[in-house]
Protein backbone atom coordinates (compact mmCIF):
# COMPACT_ATOMS: atom_id res chain seq x y z
CA UNK A 1 0.00 0.00 0.00
CA UNK A 2 1.52 3.18 -1.67
CA UNK A 3 1.92 5.99 2.10
CA UNK A 4 1.45 9.44 1.32
CA UNK A 5 2.20 12.59 3.02
CA UNK A 6 -1.47 13.02 4.05
CA UNK A 7 -1.77 10.07 5.60
CA UNK A 8 0.92 10.92 7.63
CA UNK A 9 -0.25 13.81 8.88
CA UNK A 10 -3.14 12.44 9.91
CA UNK A 11 -1.66 9.97 11.98
CA UNK A 12 0.80 12.79 13.69
CA UNK A 13 -2.28 14.93 14.23
CA UNK A 14 -3.88 11.87 16.12
CA UNK A 15 -0.79 11.79 17.99
CA UNK A 16 -0.70 15.74 19.34
CA UNK A 17 -3.02 15.08 22.97
CA UNK A 18 -0.45 11.98 23.69
CA UNK A 19 2.64 13.51 22.81
CA UNK A 20 0.95 16.97 24.62
CA UNK A 21 0.83 14.72 27.95
CA UNK A 22 4.59 13.61 27.71
CA UNK A 23 6.24 16.68 26.90
CA UNK A 24 7.02 17.08 30.81
CA UNK A 25 8.65 13.89 30.97
CA UNK A 26 10.41 14.43 27.86
CA UNK A 27 11.88 17.34 29.39
CA UNK A 28 12.42 15.97 33.09
CA UNK A 29 14.11 13.11 31.53
CA UNK A 30 16.11 15.00 28.97
CA UNK A 31 14.90 12.45 26.44
CA UNK A 32 11.74 11.32 24.37
CA UNK A 33 9.83 8.57 25.91
CA UNK A 34 10.17 5.41 24.47
CA UNK A 35 6.64 5.26 23.68
CA UNK A 36 7.02 8.29 21.80
CA UNK A 37 9.40 6.28 19.53
CA UNK A 38 7.57 3.56 19.55
CA UNK A 39 4.64 5.38 18.29
CA UNK A 40 6.91 7.18 15.56
CA UNK A 41 8.26 3.58 14.18
CA UNK A 42 4.09 2.57 13.75
CA UNK A 43 3.12 5.45 12.21
CA UNK A 44 6.36 4.89 9.49
CA UNK A 45 7.49 8.55 10.58
CA UNK A 46 11.24 7.15 9.73
CA UNK A 47 11.14 5.75 6.68
CA UNK A 48 9.58 9.41 4.82
CA UNK A 49 13.29 9.84 3.33
CA UNK A 50 14.38 6.26 3.04
CA UNK A 51 14.87 4.83 -0.27
CA UNK A 52 11.95 2.67 -1.78
CA UNK A 53 14.81 -0.15 -2.59
CA UNK A 54 15.06 -0.56 1.32
CA UNK A 55 11.07 -0.23 2.07
CA UNK A 56 11.22 3.80 2.41
CA UNK A 57 8.79 6.15 1.43
CA UNK A 58 11.04 8.49 -0.69
CA UNK A 59 8.81 11.71 -0.05
CA UNK A 60 9.61 14.85 -0.99
CA UNK A 61 11.98 16.54 0.56
CA UNK A 62 10.89 19.77 2.94
CA UNK A 63 7.26 19.63 2.54
CA UNK A 64 7.61 16.07 4.58
CA UNK A 65 9.14 18.35 7.45
CA UNK A 66 7.19 21.30 6.99
CA UNK A 67 3.71 19.22 7.21
CA UNK A 68 4.59 16.78 9.84
CA UNK A 69 6.52 19.25 12.48
CA UNK A 70 3.73 21.33 12.36
CA UNK A 71 1.43 18.87 13.98
CA UNK A 72 4.12 16.89 16.25
CA UNK A 73 5.27 20.21 17.67
CA UNK A 74 2.09 21.47 18.64
CA UNK A 75 2.44 18.65 21.48
CA UNK A 76 5.71 18.49 22.08
CA UNK A 77 8.51 20.44 20.51
CA UNK A 78 11.47 18.05 21.20
CA UNK A 79 9.73 14.95 19.51
CA UNK A 80 9.14 17.45 16.72
CA UNK A 81 13.07 18.30 16.85
CA UNK A 82 14.19 14.46 17.05
CA UNK A 83 11.88 13.28 14.93
CA UNK A 84 12.97 15.74 11.87
CA UNK A 85 16.57 15.84 12.51
CA UNK A 86 16.83 12.05 12.66
CA UNK A 87 14.66 11.71 9.93
CA UNK A 88 17.00 13.67 7.46
CA UNK A 89 19.71 11.38 8.22
CA UNK A 90 18.21 8.77 6.15
CA UNK A 91 18.55 11.53 2.91
CA UNK A 92 22.26 11.95 3.59
CA UNK A 93 22.91 8.10 4.32
CA UNK A 94 21.02 7.55 0.94
CA UNK A 95 23.61 9.60 -0.56
CA UNK A 96 26.52 7.87 0.82
CA UNK A 97 27.79 4.45 -0.89
CA UNK A 98 26.29 1.67 -1.47
CA UNK A 99 27.72 -0.68 1.21
CA UNK A 100 26.85 1.79 4.03
CA UNK A 101 23.24 2.12 3.15
CA UNK A 102 22.89 -2.20 3.01
CA UNK A 103 24.71 -2.48 6.11
CA UNK A 104 22.70 0.00 7.90
CA UNK A 105 18.98 -0.36 6.33
CA UNK A 106 19.77 -4.56 6.69
CA UNK A 107 18.23 -4.17 10.04
CA UNK A 108 14.78 -2.86 8.29
CA UNK A 109 13.90 0.75 7.13
CA UNK A 110 12.87 1.84 10.53
CA UNK A 111 16.79 1.72 11.47
CA UNK A 112 17.63 5.13 13.23
CA UNK A 113 20.50 6.91 12.53
CA UNK A 114 21.54 10.13 14.21
CA UNK A 115 24.84 12.31 13.84
CA UNK A 116 27.35 14.25 16.08
CA UNK A 117 29.56 16.89 14.43
CA UNK A 118 30.22 18.94 16.66
CA UNK A 119 33.76 17.53 18.64
CA UNK A 120 34.94 18.43 22.27
CA UNK A 121 37.60 16.42 22.51
CA UNK A 122 37.07 14.48 19.41
CA UNK A 123 39.18 13.76 16.30
CA UNK A 124 39.08 11.98 12.99
CA UNK A 125 42.36 10.52 11.42
CA UNK A 126 42.93 9.32 8.07
CA UNK A 127 44.42 6.18 8.49
CA UNK A 128 45.20 3.10 5.79
CA UNK A 129 42.01 2.15 4.39
CA UNK A 130 39.67 4.11 6.27
CA UNK A 131 39.40 6.47 9.49
CA UNK A 132 39.92 6.35 13.11
CA UNK A 133 37.79 8.23 15.69
CA UNK A 134 38.72 8.54 19.01
CA UNK A 135 37.04 11.12 21.67
CA UNK A 136 33.93 13.21 22.61
CA UNK A 137 31.49 14.88 20.16
CA UNK A 138 28.42 17.03 21.57
CA UNK A 139 24.62 17.81 20.81
CA UNK A 140 23.77 14.26 19.01
CA UNK A 141 19.83 14.78 18.83
CA UNK A 142 18.18 11.32 19.66
CA UNK A 143 21.20 9.16 19.89
CA UNK A 144 19.50 7.11 23.20
CA UNK A 145 17.38 5.80 20.46
CA UNK A 146 20.09 5.34 17.54
CA UNK A 147 21.93 2.13 16.17
CA UNK A 148 23.85 4.05 13.90
CA UNK A 149 25.94 7.75 14.22
CA UNK A 150 27.17 9.57 10.97
CA UNK A 151 30.33 11.50 12.86
CA UNK A 152 32.02 14.56 11.19
CA UNK A 153 34.24 17.43 12.03
CA UNK A 154 37.85 18.29 11.16
CA UNK A 155 40.50 16.23 10.12
CA UNK A 156 42.92 15.81 12.44
CA UNK A 157 46.31 16.96 10.65
CA UNK A 158 44.48 18.08 7.29
CA UNK A 159 42.88 21.10 6.32
CA UNK A 160 39.37 19.37 5.18
CA UNK A 161 36.87 18.82 6.62
CA UNK A 162 36.33 14.60 7.75
CA UNK A 163 33.55 12.54 5.34
CA UNK A 164 30.82 11.24 7.03
CA UNK A 165 31.91 8.44 8.98
CA UNK A 166 29.66 5.61 10.01
CA UNK A 167 29.95 3.89 13.32
CA UNK A 168 27.94 1.34 15.06
CA UNK A 169 26.82 1.93 18.82
CA UNK A 170 29.15 -0.97 19.82
CA UNK A 171 31.72 1.76 19.08
CA UNK A 172 30.11 4.46 21.16
CA UNK A 173 28.93 5.41 24.37
CA UNK A 174 26.57 7.89 25.86
CA UNK A 175 27.07 10.54 28.24
CA UNK A 176 23.53 10.51 29.74
CA UNK A 177 24.65 13.38 32.49
CA UNK A 178 25.54 15.54 29.85
CA UNK A 179 22.67 17.13 28.28
CA UNK A 180 20.76 20.20 30.56
CA UNK A 181 19.48 23.05 28.21
CA UNK A 182 17.37 25.32 29.02
CA UNK A 183 15.02 24.44 25.82
CA UNK A 184 14.30 21.08 23.85
CA UNK A 185 15.25 19.73 26.95
CA UNK A 186 13.67 16.29 26.02
CA UNK A 187 15.84 15.77 22.56
CA UNK A 188 18.25 14.17 24.55
CA UNK A 189 20.80 15.87 22.51
CA UNK A 190 23.98 14.40 24.30
CA UNK A 191 27.58 14.04 24.29
CA UNK A 192 29.07 11.07 22.87
CA UNK A 193 32.16 9.04 23.27
CA UNK A 194 34.24 6.93 21.04
CA UNK A 195 37.21 4.82 21.83
CA UNK A 196 39.63 4.07 18.96
CA UNK A 197 36.88 3.12 16.11
CA UNK A 198 37.82 1.97 12.60
CA UNK A 199 35.58 3.27 10.24
CA UNK A 200 36.24 1.49 6.31
CA UNK A 201 36.63 3.90 3.67
CA UNK A 202 33.03 2.11 2.09
CA UNK A 203 31.71 3.39 5.48
CA UNK A 204 32.29 7.52 4.86
CA UNK A 205 31.45 9.72 2.55
CA UNK A 206 32.56 13.58 1.63
CA UNK A 207 29.94 16.06 2.85
CA UNK A 208 28.38 16.82 -0.83
CA UNK A 209 29.58 14.02 -2.28
CA UNK A 210 26.60 11.30 -3.49
CA UNK A 211 28.19 8.32 -4.54
CA UNK A 212 25.06 6.09 -3.59
CA UNK A 213 22.72 8.75 -5.03
CA UNK A 214 21.92 6.99 -8.79
CA UNK A 215 20.54 3.91 -7.02
CA UNK A 216 17.29 6.25 -6.27
CA UNK A 217 14.97 8.09 -8.79
CA UNK A 218 13.86 10.42 -6.41
CA UNK A 219 15.56 13.98 -6.98
CA UNK A 220 15.52 14.56 -3.10
CA UNK A 221 19.02 12.85 -2.93
CA UNK A 222 20.41 15.21 -5.62
CA UNK A 223 19.58 18.51 -4.02
CA UNK A 224 22.16 20.73 -2.49
CA UNK A 225 23.00 20.13 1.62
CA UNK A 226 22.76 23.58 2.05
CA UNK A 227 20.43 24.94 2.76
CA UNK A 228 18.05 22.35 3.02
CA UNK A 229 19.83 20.77 5.72
CA UNK A 230 18.36 23.56 7.67
CA UNK A 231 14.85 22.92 7.53
CA UNK A 232 15.17 20.22 10.02
CA UNK A 233 16.06 22.44 12.68
CA UNK A 234 13.66 25.45 10.98
CA UNK A 235 10.54 23.28 10.82
CA UNK A 236 10.19 22.09 14.59
CA UNK A 237 9.51 26.22 15.03
CA UNK A 238 5.92 25.82 13.35
CA UNK A 239 4.35 23.50 15.35
CA UNK A 240 5.80 24.50 18.69
CA UNK A 241 4.64 28.50 18.04
CA UNK A 242 1.02 26.99 16.57
CA UNK A 243 0.78 24.58 20.11
CA UNK A 244 1.51 27.81 21.95
CA UNK A 245 -1.07 29.98 20.28
CA UNK A 246 -3.58 26.70 20.53
CA UNK A 247 -2.41 26.80 24.21
CA UNK A 248 -2.92 30.38 24.41
CA UNK A 249 -6.59 30.58 23.72
CA UNK A 250 -7.67 27.34 26.17
CA UNK A 251 -5.58 29.22 29.24
CA UNK A 252 -7.16 32.61 28.81
CA UNK A 253 -10.90 31.17 28.07
CA UNK A 254 -10.57 28.79 31.03
CA UNK A 255 -10.61 32.55 33.29
CA UNK A 256 -13.81 34.21 32.39
CA UNK A 257 -12.85 38.22 31.90
CA UNK A 258 -9.16 37.41 30.85
CA UNK A 259 -9.55 37.82 27.05
CA UNK A 260 -9.03 41.51 27.28
CA UNK A 261 -8.91 43.81 23.77
CA UNK A 262 -5.05 43.51 24.34
CA UNK A 263 -4.90 39.78 24.59
CA UNK A 264 -6.80 39.14 21.80
CA UNK A 265 -4.85 41.56 19.79
CA UNK A 266 -2.14 39.77 20.45
CA UNK A 267 -3.33 36.51 19.81
CA UNK A 268 -4.27 37.67 16.48
CA UNK A 269 -0.90 38.55 15.30
CA UNK A 270 0.69 35.85 16.87
CA UNK A 271 -2.00 33.68 15.39
CA UNK A 272 -1.02 35.94 11.93
CA UNK A 273 2.57 35.19 12.28
CA UNK A 274 2.27 31.62 12.66
CA UNK A 275 -0.09 30.85 9.34
CA UNK A 276 2.45 33.50 7.57
CA UNK A 277 5.29 31.10 8.46
CA UNK A 278 3.93 28.46 7.53
CA UNK A 279 2.42 29.72 4.09
CA UNK A 280 6.40 30.54 3.27
CA UNK A 281 7.60 27.60 3.80
CA UNK A 282 4.86 26.04 2.14
CA UNK A 283 5.22 28.44 -1.19
CA UNK A 284 8.88 27.99 -1.50
CA UNK A 285 9.15 23.78 -0.96
CA UNK A 286 6.81 24.43 -4.01
CA UNK A 287 9.06 25.48 -5.87
CA UNK A 288 11.60 23.75 -4.59
CA UNK A 289 9.70 20.34 -5.75
CA UNK A 290 8.96 21.41 -9.49
CA UNK A 291 12.77 22.06 -9.68
CA UNK A 292 13.49 18.98 -8.43
CA UNK A 293 11.03 16.80 -9.92
CA UNK A 294 11.21 18.55 -13.38
CA UNK A 295 15.25 18.25 -12.74
CA UNK A 296 15.88 21.71 -13.22
CA UNK A 297 19.22 23.12 -12.02
CA UNK A 298 18.54 25.25 -8.64
CA UNK A 299 20.25 28.57 -9.52
CA UNK A 300 21.97 30.70 -6.77
CA UNK A 301 19.43 32.91 -6.52
CA UNK A 302 17.18 30.67 -5.51
CA UNK A 303 18.67 28.95 -3.00
CA UNK A 304 19.76 32.28 -1.18
CA UNK A 305 16.19 33.27 -0.79
CA UNK A 306 15.25 30.19 -0.10
CA UNK A 307 17.86 30.57 2.69
CA UNK A 308 16.43 33.59 3.94
CA UNK A 309 12.87 32.54 4.45
CA UNK A 310 13.64 29.54 6.33
CA UNK A 311 15.69 32.32 8.80
CA UNK A 312 12.76 34.68 8.24
CA UNK A 313 9.74 31.60 9.20
CA UNK A 314 12.00 31.06 12.53
CA UNK A 315 11.95 34.52 13.06
CA UNK A 316 8.26 34.95 12.86
CA UNK A 317 7.50 32.00 14.87
CA UNK A 318 10.28 33.42 17.90
CA UNK A 319 8.21 36.68 17.74
CA UNK A 320 4.64 34.48 18.10
CA UNK A 321 5.43 32.72 21.05
CA UNK A 322 7.21 35.62 22.69
CA UNK A 323 4.16 38.02 22.08
CA UNK A 324 2.06 35.68 24.44
CA UNK A 325 4.23 34.53 27.11
CA UNK A 326 4.33 38.25 28.50
CA UNK A 327 0.54 38.43 28.93
CA UNK A 328 -0.65 35.15 29.35
CA UNK A 329 -0.51 36.24 33.60
CA UNK A 330 1.07 34.67 36.95
CA UNK A 331 0.07 30.76 36.01
CA UNK A 332 2.33 31.27 32.65
CA UNK A 333 5.62 31.25 34.53
CA UNK A 334 5.16 28.00 35.97
CA UNK A 335 7.75 25.83 35.10
CA UNK A 336 5.41 23.20 33.30
CA UNK A 337 3.82 25.54 31.60
CA UNK A 338 2.94 24.85 28.09
CA UNK A 339 3.25 28.33 26.94
CA UNK A 340 6.10 28.69 28.89
CA UNK A 341 7.70 25.65 27.52
CA UNK A 342 7.16 26.61 24.32
CA UNK A 343 9.18 29.98 24.78
CA UNK A 344 12.22 27.81 25.96
CA UNK A 345 12.11 25.53 23.27
CA UNK A 346 11.41 28.26 20.36
CA UNK A 347 14.51 30.52 21.30
CA UNK A 348 16.66 27.29 21.49
CA UNK A 349 15.11 26.30 18.31
CA UNK A 350 16.51 29.71 17.09
CA UNK A 351 20.00 29.32 18.38
CA UNK A 352 20.46 26.53 15.36
CA UNK A 353 21.08 26.81 11.96
CA UNK A 354 17.98 28.57 11.00
CA UNK A 355 18.69 31.64 13.29
CA UNK A 356 17.63 35.06 11.20
CA UNK A 357 21.01 36.70 11.82
CA UNK A 358 22.95 33.77 9.79
CA UNK A 359 20.45 33.29 7.35
CA UNK A 360 19.33 36.96 6.68
CA UNK A 361 22.84 37.66 6.30
CA UNK A 362 24.05 35.20 4.01
CA UNK A 363 21.38 36.40 1.61
CA UNK A 364 22.33 39.90 1.98
CA UNK A 365 25.85 38.99 1.56
CA UNK A 366 24.77 36.78 -1.24
CA UNK A 367 22.84 39.90 -2.38
CA UNK A 368 25.77 42.26 -2.75
CA UNK A 369 28.06 40.33 -4.33
CA UNK A 370 30.46 39.14 -1.21
CA UNK A 371 31.91 36.51 -0.19
CA UNK A 372 29.63 34.00 2.04
CA UNK A 373 30.13 33.88 5.67
CA UNK A 374 30.19 30.39 6.91
CA UNK A 375 27.02 28.50 5.48
CA UNK A 376 26.62 26.96 8.92
CA UNK A 377 26.83 29.54 11.57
Amino acid sequence: MTVTLNDLVERAEAMVPALRQRATQAEANHRLPHETIDEFVDAGFFRVFVPKRYGGYELDYGPTQIELCNQIGRGCGSSAWVWAVASSHAWILAMMPQATQEVVWSTGPDTLVTTAVSPSTGKIKRVEGGYLLDGRWQFSSGCDFAEWILFSGPLDGEKARAPWCLVNKKDFEIDHDSWHPMGLAGTGSKDVDVKNAFVPEEWASAMGARPGAHLHESYIYRIPFVPFFFYNTSAPALGVARGAVEEFVRQVNDRPGRATPGRQMRLAESAAEVDAALALMRADMAEVMAAGRAEREMVPDQLARWERDLGYSTKLCVQAVDRLLTVVGAHGIDVNNPIHRAGRDIHAISTHACNWDARGLAYARWAFGLEPENPFG
